[in-house]
């Protein structure tokens, strides 16, 4: 039964819907600038990254004394202040490519580069912690690095997806004459 409905889809007259052909259009123009779209991303995620070591206390100045400005999370626990620390340092380099980059370059992303996105956390983490171990820094407990990581991953998927979600309105609303 689904066959044949797929079959006759794949053979009917009807034209697509004005919205998917001008996605299908902007995913296959995008796609030739993909070098350059995926370099500015990496670039303005880790300048933002590198602006948010500035208030990490573990490796930047620390604005107060203790935690810096972490010091209220690091009160509340070792998970809070990991969910805060992630969400800083990922939010801050999704922010500057937010402002560097037009929405449909981070549609296209977010829809070519999910998984490498969602893992990428995971990969700046130990990258961190790597730093964090070479120059005697205090090591982190695994609770801590777990959350972490499960707060960057949930901060790029919040923040790419409502981006995409936006951009996809602005799209439908420019086809449909609205």
């Amino acid at each position: 039964m689904k066959n044949k409905e797929i079959l006759e889809f794949l053979v009917g007259q009807e034209a697509p819907p004005a919205f998917l052909k001008a996605q299908t259009k902007a995913d296959i123009l995008l796609s030739f600038r993909a070098r350059g779209i995926v370099a500015k991303f990496i670039v303005f995620e880790l300048l933002g990254a590198l602006f948010s070591l500035g208030f990490c206390p573990q490796f930047g100045l620390g604005l107060l004394e203790g935690h810096g400005i972490a010091h209220i999370f690091r009160a509340l626990g070792e998970v809070a202040c990991a969910a805060f620390c992630a969400s800083l340092f990922l939010s801050s380099g999704l922010v500057v490519a937010f402002i560097g980059m037009k929405g449909e370059e981070l549609w296209w992303i977010w829809r070519r580069f999910k998984y490498s996105l969602i893992f990428m956390p995971a990969l700046l983490w130990g990258g961190l912690m790597l730093t964090n171990l070479a120059a005697g820094l205090p090591r982190e407990t695994l609770s801590y690095s777990l959350v972490w990581i499960c707060a960057g991953v949930m901060m790029q998927v919040l923040w790419l997806e409502l981006r995409s979600k936006t951009f996809v309105k602005e799209l439908m609303a420019r086809t449909s004459g609205g």
